[in-house]
C-alpha cells in the first residue's frame, strides 16, 4: 500500500484553486500539507503545530513595514507552514513581500476574492482526512499481520521476514552484544559503523526510541548506506537491536509503521522466549543437580528427562566447571543483581557459543558444563583435556573481549563413561578448580588428570595435617634462618626438577656448575639429606610440594 503526500502542488489542482496565481515560491511547492487553518490575528504562529495552509486576507498585518513582514514571514517558515494562501485584495501584494516568503522557503498564492476560503478548506480537509484514515486502516492491517505472527509462535525470524517484505529493504536481529541473530541478507550481518548521523526519542512512524547511522558492508565493497537502528527492550533491561539497512529506498511513514509493529512483535515474542527458557533452564538446572549430587533416583526417569529437552545422555561426558570471578574494583557493583546477572547471562552466552548443542546450566556462580567426548579422544587423555582445554581458552577469551572485568577459572574433571559417573567427575572437576586457584591463579585452567601429587595434597583442609608429612631434613632446611636459605631451597628443587643432574640445575638456574655443587653441600651439610635414597628423596619431594602448595594457600589468603 502507498501513501502519497499531499503536497502544494496537489492544492492548486482543487477546482475552487484553478484561478489560483503562485505568487513566489514555485521551488518549494512540494512541501506537504499536514493541516489548514485561518489566520485572524499575527499571533498565530503560536497556534500552528507545523505543515499547515495559512488561508489569510493579510488584514492582520496591514500596518506592518517591510521589516516586520519579513520576520513573520520567518517565523511561519520556522514553524514549517506549507503556504500562504491570500484573498485577492484591490491592492497589489508588494514585490518586498514575495521576495521575503522567496527567501524563507514559503510559496505565495493569491486566490481569486470570489473565492470562499471554505471552499479551499473542505478539498484539503477532505484530502487529509482520507489520507489519515488509509493510514489508519494500514496500521490496523498491519497490527493484525505481526499479531498473527505471534499467535502463530512463528518466531523472530518469521517477524523480520516479514517486515522485509513490507518495507523493501533488508532486515537483521542483533543480540545486546551486537552480534547477529537473523539476518535477511547475509551482508548485513557485518558492517563498520561510518557515524551515527541522529537519535530520534520519537517520532510519527516509531514510538521506539531508535537512531540512523551511516555504515560500510565490507562483503559489499564497502559500499555506504543508511540503517535505522531500533533498540527493542525485553525484560530486566535486556536489549535487542532491531536493524533496517536503507538499500533499496528511505523508509517513509507507512514503512515506519511497519517497523513499529515489528519491534512491538520482537518485544512481546522475546518476553515470551525468555519466560520459556526461565522454566526450561529450571529444570536443566535441576536435572544437571541430579547427576552431579549422585541423587539418581531412577535411571530410566532420567533419560526421559533427559529426551523431554533433546538433551543425549548416551556416550562419555567429561565435567568441566567455569568460576566467575569479579575484578575488585567492580566488586562494589556487584551488589547490584542486575550487573551479576548480566555476567553470568555473558559467560552462559559465550559457553553456549562454542558449544551451541552442549549440555550447560549454572549453579551459584558456575557455568557447568557436562563436556560431551567423541570416542576416538576417549581413551586418549591427552587429546581430550587438550581440545578442551583450547576451547575453555577461546571462550575465555571471547568473554574478556565483551567485559575485562569478568574474570573465569576452569576446572576440567576426568571422563565419565556413564552418567552414573557424572557425580565423581564433577567432584574432580570442583577440586581442580580449587586447587587450581591455589597453585595457578584465578584465571588458570586446570585438568584433575594433571595434577599429579596434588590430587592427593587436596583431600587434607587442615593444614597441620600436611605439615607432618614433610620430613624432618627438610623441616632442618626451612628452619635454617640464614640469609641463603631460599636459594637452597631453589637449588634443591631446582635439582630434584632436572633428575639431579648438576650441569642442567645450573643452566636452569644460570649460575655455575661450582655455585650448584657448593649449595648442595651445604644442603647436606644443615640437612643430613642422602641425595642417593630414593625414598628420602621422593618424602623430600613430597615435602617441597606441601610447601608449594601451603606458600600458595598463604599468600592467597
Amino acid at each position: 500500500m502507498e501513501l502519497k503526500e499531499f503536497k502544494v502542488n496537489d492544492l492548486l489542482n482543487i477546482p475552487s484553486l484553478k484561478d489560483a496565481v503562485v505568487l513566489g515560491g514555485h521551488r518549494f511547492l512540494k512541501n506537504n500539507i499536514k493541516g489548514i487553518t485561518i489566520m485572524e490575528a499575527p499571533d498565530i504562529v503560536q497556534w500552528i503545530k507545523g505543515g499547515e495552509v495559512i488561508l489569510s486576507s493579510l488584514y492582520s498585518i496591514r500596518f506592518f513595514n517591510e521589516k516586520e513582514q519579513a520576520e513573520f514571514l520567518g517565523r511561519l517558515a520556522e514553524k514549517e507552514v506549507s503556504a500562504l494562501v491570500i484573498k485577492k485584495l484591490d491592492v497589489e501584494i508588494s514585490s518586498s513581500f514575495i521576495r521575503a516568503a522567496e527567501k524563507v522557503g514559503l510559496p505565495i498564492i493569491q486566490l481569486p476574492k470570489e473565492i470562499p476560503f471554505v471552499d479551499v478548506m473542505y478539498p484539503v480537509m477532505d484530502k487529509l482526512f482520507d489520507k489519515q484514515v488509509k493510514k489508519l486502516q494500514y496500521y490496523q492491517e498491519i497490527h493484525d499481520r505481526f499479531t498473527d505472527l505471534s499467535l502463530a509462535d512463528k518466531g523472530p525470524e518469521e517477524i523480520i521476514l516479514t517486515l522485509e517484505k513490507l518495507i523493501g529493504n533488508p532486515v537483521a536481529l542483533f543480540d545486546r552484544n551486537f552480534h547477529c541473530i537473523f539476518s535477511t541478507e547475509p551482508y548485513l550481518a557485518t558492517f563498520e559503523i561510518v557515524e551515527k548521523v541522529h537519535f530520534f526519542e520519537q517520532n510519527a512512524g516509531i514510538k521506539f526510541p531508535h537512531y540512523r547511522q551511516i555504515v560500510k558492508y565490507p562483503e559489499l565493497e564497502n559500499i555506504k548506506s543508511h540503517q535505522i537502528v531500533v533498540p527493542v527492550e525485553t525484560l530486566n533491561h535486556v536489549k535487542t537491536y532491531l536493524l533496517i539497512g536503507e538499500m533499496n529506498k528511505s523508509l517513509e511513514e507507512l514503512d515506519l509503521i511497519a517497523v513499529e509493529n515489528a519491534a512491538t512483535s520482537l518485544s512481546l515474542e522475546l518476553v515470551k522466549q525468555f519466560a520459556v527458557a526461565e522454566v526450561e533452564k529450571k529444570f536443566k538446572n535441576d536435572l544437571v543437580d541430579e547427576l552431579i549430587s549422585g541423587k539418581i533416583q531412577s535411571l530410566q526417569s532420567m533419560y526421559e528427562k533427559a529426551n523431554l529437552i533433546g538433551w543425549d545422555f548416551e556416550g562419555s561426558f567429561v565435567a568441566v566447571v567455569f568460576k566467575i570471578n569479579t575484578e575488585e574494583k567492580v566488586k562494589i557493583k556487584e551488589n547490584k543483581r542486575g550487573i551479576s546477572d548480566r555476567n553470568h547471562s555473558l559467560v552462559y552466552e559465550a559457553v553456549h557459543h562454542y558449544l551451541p548443542n552442549g549440555i550447560i546450566t549454572n549453579k551459584s556462580n558456575l557455568v557447568i558444563v557436562l563436556w560431551k567426548v567423541d570416542d576416538n579422544d576417549k581413551n586418549n587423555d591427552f587429546a581430550w583435556v587438550t581440545r578442551i582445554k583450547e576451547t575453555s581458552m577461546e571462550i575465555k577469551e571471547f568473554i574478556k573481549k565483551h567485559n575485562k572485568d569478568i574474570v573465569v577459572q576452569v576446572g576440567i574433571g576426568n571422563i565419565a563413561k556413564t552418567v552414573i559417573d557424572i557425580q565423581k567427575s564433577y567432584k574432580e572437576a570442583s577440586d581442580a578448580l580449587e586447587l587450581g586457584e591455589t597453585i595457578n591463579g584465578n584465571e588458570s585452567i586446570t585438568a584433575y588428570s594433571e595434577l599429579g601429587i596434588f590430587r592427593l595434597l587436596c583431600h587434607f583442609k587442615d593444614p597441620a595435617e600436611l605439615i607432618q608429612f614433610i620430613p624432618l631434613s627438610l623441616k632442618k632446611l626451612l628452619d635454617y634462618k640464614q640469609a641463603n636459605q631460599t636459594d637452597l631451597l631453589k637449588t634443591l628443587q631446582t635439582f630434584l626438577d632436572c633428575q639431579q643432574n648438576a650441569a642442567k640445575t645450573a643452566k636452569e638456574l644460570y649460575i655455575h656448575n661450582k655455585t650448584v655443587v657448593y649449595r648442595l653441600d651445604r644442603i647436606k651439610e644443615i640437612t643430613g639429606m642422602n641425595f642417593d635414597e630414593a625414598e628420602e628423596m621422593l618424602s623430600v619431594q613430597v615435602g617441597l610440594k606441601i610447601i608449594n602448595l601451603l606458600q600458595r594457600e598463604y599468600q592467597a589468603d
